[in-house]
């Protein structure tokens, strides 16, 4: 299944989490506290390498080289994990994370978790960052992180972008990458991506000053409130126009998503004093139906788990919560 975290042929999984998040608590190596990105490439079980090979095509009989492309080779697997363009150049796991230290300082960050999927083909690890976000005069407290994605068969650049971590109800913040914003840095994998990578140091060595800025527009969000009408308005944006049609003298049924969500508007965790009936509690009614509620395809237990998890971290979940958050912000005037 396309989706699963990687599994090696003796069992272990390539992934641990640490510390109390419950999205992804039930996969994996467990630890009980964020640890550094040496323990957490072998915690992970990332600590492998990938190499180019030549790709050839039997042609009348005779073996010939395709110059045009090459294969990307996991060398303790010997498995293919994509057929790339001949510019492409691979970061090997060991890069990436060492980049992380170099971007955040190896004493500050602290990995919480960190793995692949595709038999190994997209490589990730999720860094906290010291301090917290808070709504002003509230008790609504986020952990700041960065989300650092590479791939090994090009269907990614890499990638890293802020994100956060609502402490009340473990919600993920605006995970995208399809749709990164201006609080991400994508890379292409050619020539110039080591140059390229030095240089997106600088740019994410203000990832303090970009959580801030995210805090600001939380506290935007919460001073912005919301009448049924504003409500309706924005679940409209975000999940597409309800039919308002009476059918048969009665109102029309509402998708499960648009029921859901309008609950989780009105539950306590967005009733907290100081954000009730707010933007900010109408972005995070959307964030846990995505993390907690949305329907995922596969038996209870693990698969289920793996699938939400890989939604929420890369798929269609990260893109539903993007369009409520940009959504959120355009209906409070933020541009």
């Amino acid at each position: 299944m396309s989706h699963q975290i990687t599994v090696r042929k003796d069992g272990t999984e390539e992934f641990f989490s640490a510390g109390s998040t419950p999205v992804w608590h039930r996969l994996g190596q467990r630890t009980e506290r964020a640890i550094t990105s040496g323990a957490a490439l072998r915690m992970a079980a990332l600590d492998w390498k990938v190499e180019e090979c030549p790709i050839h095509a039997d042609i009348a009989g005779e073996m010939s080289e395709i110059t045009t492309h090459k294969s990307i080779v996991r060398r303790d697997t010997k498995a293919v994990l994509g057929v790339v363009g001949r510019r492409y150049k691979p970061v090997q796991n060991e890069e990436a994370f060492e980049w992380l230290d170099g971007l955040v300082g190896s004493r500050l960050a602290m990995y919480e978790t960190a793995g692949s999927i595709r038999n190994g083909a997209l490589v990730w690890a999720l860094v906290r960052l010291p301090g917290e976000l808070r709504i002003a005069n509230t008790d609504d407290v986020v952990k700041p992180f960065i989300l650092c994605v590479n791939s090994h068969d090009g269907s990614v650049a890499f990638r890293a972008l802020n994100t956060a971590v609502r402490v009340v109800c473990s919600n993920t913040l605006t995970l995208a990458l399809r749709n990164a914003g201006p609080d991400a840095i994508a890379v292409k994998h050619t020539d110039s991506i080591h140059d390229r990578l030095a240089d997106a140091q600088e740019v994410l060595g203000l990832a303090v000053t970009e959580h801030r800025r995210f805090e600001a527009h939380m506290n935007l969000l919460a001073e912005r409130k919301f009448r049924k009408r504003d409500f309706e308005t924005y679940l409209d944006k975000v999940l597409g126009p309800a039919s308002r049609q009476l059918v048969d003298g009665k109102e029309p049924d509402l998708t499960a998503a648009r029921q859901q969500i309008t609950a989780n508007f009105d539950h306590e965790l967005q009733r907290l004093k100081g954000i009730e009936h707010t933007a900010w509690s109408a972005f995070n009614a959307v964030g846990q139906y995505v993390d907690w509620e949305r329907p995922t395809r596969g038996a209870a237990g693990r698969e289920r788990d793996e699938r939400r998890f890989a939604s929420i971290m890369f798929g269609q979940g990260a893109d539903l919560k993007r369009r409520a958050w940009t959504t959120a912000l355009a209906m409070t005037g933020v541009r």
